[in-house]
């Protein structure tokens, strides 16, 4: 799976320690973040979003996820 979150702020052109700054973390907890070792909370996760003027669906849904078919069984 690719990590929209890395994608995204290499493509805004800011770095981990830019990121961390912007979110009012430490770059430590930011790589954290944005490598899946922690849980986000909704609050960052928004936060996020908004730093990198994107959508959280975006960021957090899979690309066809409105084509994502549930089992009803």
């Amino acid at each position: 799976m690719v990590n929209k979150i890395a994608t995204f702020r290499q493509l805004k052109g800011f770095t981990q320690k830019q990121m961390a700054i912007k979110l009012g973390i430490s770059e430590s907890y930011y790589c954290q973040l944005e490598n899946t070792k922690r849980r986000m909370s909704l609050e960052m996760a928004l936060k996020i979003a908004a730093v990198l003027e994107k959508t959280p669906d975006e960021i957090f849904l899979p690309q066809n996820f409105s084509s994502c078919k549930v089992d009803s069984k």
